[in-house]
Order: C-alpha cells, then sequence, then structure tokens
C-alpha cells in the first residue's frame, strides 16, 4: 500500500472515530511503528489530527445539527451519567444557571428529586416547565424571542436578563468540544446566549458525553480553559484524556 493510500484510510477512521492509537495501525496495515509515526506527522503538519502520546486525535470531525427532541433520545444512560455527577457541585440553596439541551434536562429532573431549594436561571422552556412545579424552587426563564426547534430562548431580551444575573455555576451543554476549537454550538442564537451565561458565571461546568468530545460544531463559543470543569461519561478513550490532562483540563466522570 502506498503512504497517501494509507494515510487517506487514517482519516477515514478519525472521519468514524476522535481518535485512533499506533498499536492499531500498525496492525491494521503491517507496516512498522516508525512507518505509522511518520504518516501521523505528516498528517499533523496538515492540520488533519493531533498527535498525542500513543496515537492521535481528529481534528476535522464535525458534528451533525439534529434538533432538540431527538437528541433526547440519544445517549440516554451517558447523559444520565453526567448528570449525576453534576449534582455533587450545586449545594442547597445555590443559584445555577442551566443550558438549554438534553443533558441538562435530564439534570433538572435529578435536580427536583434532591434538592429542597436552589434558585434557576435559564432560557430553556424544557427546563422551566421541569423546574416550575417545585416548591422551593425559585426558576427565572430570561424570555425573548423563541427557537421552536430547541424550545429556547435568546435575542437582545434574554441577553438583558441575564447580564443583570450572577450564579455560582453555569452547567454549558455544548453541542462539541475540542483541543483545536474550543466549546462550539450549532446554532447561533443559543451560542450567544451561552457566552453571556459563560460571563454571569463563577464557574462554569461543562456537561458532554464522550460522543462529542473531539468533534466540531459550525460555531465557536468560547475556547477551553483550566478554570472550566468538564464531566463526561465512562466511554471517553485514554488518549483524549491523556491529551486534555497534558492540556491541564481537568476532565471528571
Amino acid at each position: 500500500m502506498f503512504a497517501n493510500e494509507r494515510r487517506n484510510k487514517i482519516l477515514e477512521l478519525l472521519n468514524r472515530r476522535s481518535s485512533v492509537t499506533v498499536t492499531e495501525l500498525t496492525g491494521l496495515f503491517q507496516v512498522s511503528l516508525e512507518t505509522i509515526r511518520r504518516d501521523l506527522e505528516y498528517l499533523e503538519q496538515q492540520g488533519a489530527l493531533k498527535r498525542v502520546h500513543g496515537g492521535a486525535l481528529s481534528m476535522k470531525r464535525m458534528q451533525n445539527y439534529t434538533g432538540l427532541s431527538e437528541r433526547l433520545a440519544e445517549h440516554q444512560p451517558e447523559k444520565r451519567q453526567i448528570a449525576r455527577a453534576a449534582l455533587s457541585h450545586i449545594h442547597e440553596g445555590d443559584r445555577i444557571a442551566l443550558d438549554a439541551g438534553s443533558t441538562t434536562s435530564e439534570l433538572a429532573h435529578l435536580l427536583c428529586d434532591s434538592f429542597h431549594k436552589l434558585t434557576i436561571v435559564t432560557a430553556s422552556l424544557t427546563i422551566f416547565e421541569i423546574l416550575s412545579e417545585k416548591p422551593g424552587f425559585q426558576v427565572i426563564l430570561t424570555g425573548g424571542f423563541y427557537l421552536p426547534d430547541e424550545k429556547a430562548f435568546y435575542g437582545h431580551l434574554a441577553l438583558d436578563t441575564i447580564r443583570q444575573l450572577h450564579v455560582s455555576a453555569f452547567f454549558h451543554a455544548p453541542s462539541a468540544l475540542s483541543l483545536n476549537f474550543g466549546l462550539s454550538e450549532h446554532v447561533k442564537e443559543l451560542a450567544e446566549v451561552q457566552r453571556a451565561l459563560i460571563a454571569s458565571a463563577d464557574q462554569v461546568i461543562v456537561l458532554a458525553d464522550s460522543s462529542k468530545f473531539e468533534t466540531c460544531a459550525a460555531l465557536k463559543v468560547c475556547d477551553l480553559s483550566p478554570r472550566f470543569l468538564y464531566l463526561t461519561d465512562n466511554g471517553l478513550p485514554e488518549e483524549i484524556r491523556d491529551a486534555w490532562k497534558k492540556a491541564s483540563l481537568d476532565i471528571i466522570n
């Protein structure tokens, strides 16, 4: 097999998943370790991947957009695991903000079962409906223009409300996240709301199932930050964990 053909096949693998290891590539192509290392070095120079210890991460894997109703049915066990992990970062009486999204909807249900008194800020109608009937919860819905596919509010009215508020923690559910492109979102209107909520919070806690790591959506929300916490499930490859740890980014599950 010629080098170009082998390199194209490596990229095909990375288009289907977020990472590959040197060991699996040497076995797959029946070539030496040095040959694979040269291939990965070449592809990194082309901006197609990022080399990490023992393998490589995709730099160009794009997430496809799906509406909230579809996402609610995807990766449910993983989202429940992440939502349960998020509970340890919340205390009775806290004032927090929840992003619009399927993982934060799981978290909203758990909040009702786990706490008696909270103040919650959200732009999500779905989350508002989950939380608003809970005695002892004060729920602030931002209002604004309405996005039916996301059941969320946006625009200057929503942003004006958020800028007048302060929360101890914002639980952010990005569409995608990667070392190269940071936190990203498919919907421009949601990205603007997310930036405002990040600015309003003492702590940003990112909730993302493992399928979202080292992928990109169309719109960058912000860079990754060591001051953020990143909560995920048990399915995240070790290659990604190692690369993020070297970048001083704290992944928790």
